[in-house]
C-alpha cells in the first residue's frame, strides 16, 4: 500500500512541476513584452528627439519636445519598473520549478531505493531457500 502512496505523490510532484514549468513560461513571457515595451519607449523618445534637432524642425518642434520628454520620461520609467517586476517574477518562478523538480527527484529516489531494497530482499530469500536445499542430505544412489 505504501508503495501506491508513492506512486501518487510522485504524480502529484510531477504535476506540480508541470504547473510550475507553465508559469514559468507565462512569467518570462511577460518579462520579453515588458522588455519589449521599455525598448519602444526608448526608440519613441530617440526618434522625437531627432525629429526636434533636425535642422528643417521649427522653434515649436523643439518646445512641442520639450514639453513631451518628461511623459517620455515617464513612460520609460514605468516601462523599466513593469520590466523588473516581471523579472523578479520570472526568477521565483523558476526559484519554484528548481524546488518542485527537486521534490520530484526526491520521491523518484525514495521509489528507486524502495525497489532496489525490496530487490535485495528477494535475493535474499533465493539465496536462503538455495542454502537450505545444498545443506539437506541428499539421497545416496546404491549400486
Amino acid at each position: 500500500m505504501a508503495k501506491d502512496k508513492l506512486h501518487i505523490v510522485l504524480r502529484l510532484r510531477r504535476q506540480e512541476v508541470d504547473a510550475c514549468r507553465a508559469e514559468l513560461v507565462l512569467r518570462e513571457t511577460r518579462a520579453h513584452a515588458a522588455a519589449i515595451a521599455l525598448h519602444e519607449a526608448e526608440d519613441t523618445i530617440q526618434a522625437e528627439m531627432a525629429a526636434a534637432t533636425r535642422l528643417s524642425a521649427d522653434d515649436a518642434a523643439v518646445e512641442a519636445f520639450g514639453a513631451w520628454l518628461p511623459k517620455g520620461r515617464n513612460a520609460v520609467a514605468r516601462a523599466n519598473a513593469t520590466l523588473a517586476r516581471a523579472q523578479d517574477e520570472a526568477a521565483q518562478a523558476r526559484a519554484h520549478l528548481n524546488l518542485a523538480r527537486a521534490s520530484a527527484e526526491a520521491v523518484e529516489k525514495l521509489l528507486e531505493k524502495k525497489a532496489e531494497a525490496a530487490n535485495q530482499e528477494a535475493l535474499r530469500k533465493q539465496q536462503h531457500v538455495l542454502d537450505e536445499i545444498g545443506q539437506r542430505p541428499r539421497p545416496r544412489l546404491v549400486d
